[in-house]
């Protein structure tokens, strides 16, 4: 024989808690789209580039390879542990010209 208090606590269980059973569960972060959004977009931004003077252009090429043919010497130096004191803003120096060089050059 069953008590009631039982049947009361089973059917209590039975009933989905929070709220009415034919509603659907809606996961937090995600919303439905009620509506297409179609906006158009912008046209690509081109920018124009800028002449390059091939005058200072050479003249880059020229001190890179003049700082560029100094540096195998510097390097043995640095191996017999003389470290000369300029080497480092050569190697920059170097740095920043192939870069101006590469962007002028490239696409």
């Amino acid at each position: 024989m069953r008590s009631p208090a039982l049947s009361v606590v089973v059917s209590l269980l039975a009933l989905p808690l929070g709220g009415s059973p034919s509603s659907p569960q809606s996961l937090p972060g995600r919303h439905k789209v009620h509506e297409e959004i179609i906006a158009p977009l912008d046209p690509p931004v081109y920018l124009a580039r800028k002449g390059t003077d091939p005058a200072r252009l050479a003249d880059e090429a020229e001190e890179l390879a003049r700082l560029s043919a100094g540096i195998p010497a510097q390097i043995q130096n640095v191996n017999r542990k003389l470290l000369p004191k300029d080497l480092s803003s050569q190697l920059k120096q170097i740095e920043k010209l192939a870069k101006h060089l590469r962007s002028e050059l490239g696409p």
